[in-house]
């Protein structure tokens, strides 16, 4: 449901971003929501497409037959690969957790335990939240240029007129401690996988022993 207020909100509000995220180029009705593609700048075309007819009209407009503008109505867009791209990383990273979660949850219910190679594929999916979360914030980011409030200051009007140097230094750090940061939450994770505590239970040797206990 959120989503769903959410892609109706950027329909409105930013439909240039909406156009690249989907892959479409012309405005047309029935739009078919594209689940794979190449993307072409030059020629404003989608190769190798893989789509599912009038799908993206459904949730986009709640109307099968909904009008959806492309991105030649606009003058100024972003690049449509990038984003394009990000946001099919963000939503199949969603969906691979989701997948992968609950199934873990089912050996976990019905087995009593999870398989080795189900371990080994939720230590895999130990990033997986920040790619999906990364690549949310570059579909936001990017599908947005170049504008950095839509519609009324570009991100050119707002560039910062502070030294280059300046600015690679305060990038330089905060990218220093965030690569500290990540290396001992990486560290902590792994100690505590790898630590177990033993409990031994002492068997009363007598009932006065057992009464005490």
């Amino acid at each position: 449901m959120v989503g769903d207020l959410h892609g109706l909100n950027t329909l409105h509000h930013q439909p240039a971003k909406l156009a690249a995220m989907e892959g479409i180029w012309e405005t047309q009705r029935g739009v078919p929501a594209v689940l794979f593609a190449l993307p072409d700048q030059a020629s404003q075309t989608n190769k190798f497409e893989v789509s599912i007819p009038k799908l993206a009209s459904l949730y986009l407009t709640h109307d099968w037959n909904g009008e959806v503008k492309g991105i030649n109505e606009f003058t100024d867009h972003p690049p449509v690969a990038p984003v394009f791209w990000a946001f099919r990383i963000m939503v199949g990273m969603g969906l691979l957790m989701l997948a992968v979660s609950w199934f873990a949850c089912y050996e976990l219910k019905f087995k009593q335990e999870v398989s080795s190679l189900t371990a080994k594929i939720l230590v895999a999916m130990t990033f997986a939240g920040w790619v999906a979360l990364v690549s949310g914030w570059y579909v936001t980011e990017v599908g947005r240029q170049p504008w950095l409030v839509y519609g009324l200051l570009t991100t050119a009007q707002a560039a910062s007129q502070a030294p280059k140097a300046n600015i690679a230094l305060s990038l330089a750090m905060y990218l220093t401690l965030y690569a500290a940061l990540l290396s001992a939450y990486v560290s902590v994770v792994f100690y505590l996988a790898k630590k177990s505590v033993t409990v031994e239970v002492k068997t009363p040797l007598n009932s006065l022993e057992a009464q005490h206990v």
